[in-house]
């Protein structure tokens, strides 16, 4: 979706982009990932997600944030940058496609 919306010229947003207890658990795929990506720049998995999906000129993200050291690290997540490698696993991690059901959150 988000590949016709940049042609078209539509923002999209990621509304609560971690959804709701959805976030990959640690010792899943993703969130090995998401971990191993966290510790090589001293930050938290959550921030690695963030930054994936800021580098998206097209995608506005809103992630939810219930206390200021929430918000604190969903801002620091814009100082984050990846690597095309990073970016590369998180997306092997993550495949797009067809989903049988259900929203995909990262």
């Amino acid at each position: 979706m988000i590949p016709f919306c940049e042609k078209h010229g539509i923002a999209v947003v990621a509304y609560s982009p971690f959804g709701s207890v959805c976030f990959p658990r640690p010792r899943s795929r993703g969130g090995r990932v998401l971990a191993e990506i966290a510790n090589d720049h001293g930050a938290s998995p959550h921030q690695v997600a963030l930054a994936f999906l800021l580098r998206c000129p097209s995608l506005f993200v809103i992630p939810k944030a219930s206390q200021a050291e929430h918000a604190l690290e969903n801002a620091e997540a814009a100082d984050l940058m990846l690597s095309d490698e990073e970016i590369r696993r998180i997306e092997q991690a993550f495949p797009q496609g067809r989903r049988r059901r259900g929203v995909p959150f990262l």
